[in-house]
């Protein structure tokens, strides 16, 4: 049975208000969509969606009917699910749109113990903060049919390329192969960068012929743009995200692979984790 309603006409609520969610709130009310937001950091942080901001995650959740959960993490997913105050403790309907990438099979596993009351849609997204900010994000929709046409309409104030990938979980699985690809090309861009001075290069000089050869990439041709391309690895910032997205990526694989299966890939996964996990900030 199709969805009657319209999304728009929802009260929409964006919980984790960082790099990604709070320009997706803004943009959201910009569009005259009635929208708020929730953080674990205080209202006084938020000035400019102030009167769109609630403190209390209970109250967040009960004046929400669409939820992006826009989290860094497991940990932090299953606080808003199953913790104190979350999703999963309340008995009216909501939609909730996981915009993290997390592991398919996690996502999978907690979607199997939520209420039926609460509808879960994997909606990954890509476009970094600036796509945030442009409304120019990419989604991949793990849901239904009905599900996918029913929240359209929201996805299209937010991004500009939505796709429909499949049932619940195939969106959280394109995203870890995807990001996987990203990781692997940040490690060997940053690499290659620290490696150019040894060899009598610049490195700008290495980024500008890599962009218009066989070496172009996303992250080399955008090197300068990107705020966190010479950053290191840190818990807290984007390599260390990265550095969870690749344990999403091995996470996903581990029931179908043999002991033995692709080792060497299995070497090559271990080998980006380390050079992310290895990276100190890089100044040319």
């Amino acid at each position: 049975m199709k969805y009657m309603e319209n999304i728009l006409q929802k009260k929409i609520g964006i919980v984790g208000c960082g790099e990604m969610g709070l320009p997706m709130l803004e943009v959201l009310l910009k569009n005259k969509i009635s929208a708020l937001g929730f953080d674990i950091r205080s209202k006084s942080e938020f000035s400019s969606v102030k009167e769109n901001f609630l403190e209390n995650k209970a109250e967040f959740f009960h004046k929400s009917e669409v939820i992006f959960s826009v989290v860094r993490d497991e940990k932090e997913t299953l606080d808003l699910t199953e913790g104190e105050g979350g999703i999963f403790n309340l008995d009216e309907k909501k939609f909730f749109l996981i915009c993290s990438t997390l592991s398919p099979r996690f996502i999978q596993d907690l979607r199997a113990r939520a209420p039926k009351n609460i509808v879960m849609i994997d909606t990954p997204m890509s476009g970094a903060s600036k796509g945030a900010r442009a409304a120019s994000l990419t989604f991949m929709v793990g849901s239904s049919e009905e599900e996918f046409e029913f929240i359209s309409p929201l996805l299209k104030i937010l991004g500009e390329n939505i796709f429909h990938i499949g049932d619940f979980g195939t969106g959280m699985s394109i995203k870890v192969l995807n990001n996987f690809v990203t990781s692997a090309t940040v490690a060997a861009v940053r690499q290659v960068l620290s490696q150019a001075p040894s060899l009598n290069l610049k490195p700008e000089k290495l980024l500008e012929i890599m962009h218009f050869s066989s070496g172009q990439t996303w992250f080399g041709s955008n090197f300068e743009k990107i705020e966190w391309s010479s950053k290191g690895h840190s818990a807290k910032n984007t390599i260390g995200i990265l550095e969870k997205d690749v344990e999403a990526y091995q996470d996903a694989l581990k029931v179908i692979r043999a002991d033995k299966q692709n080792l060497e890939f299995q070497e090559f996964e271990t080998a980006t984790l380390n050079v992310l996990r290895k990276l100190s900030n890089f100044s040319s």
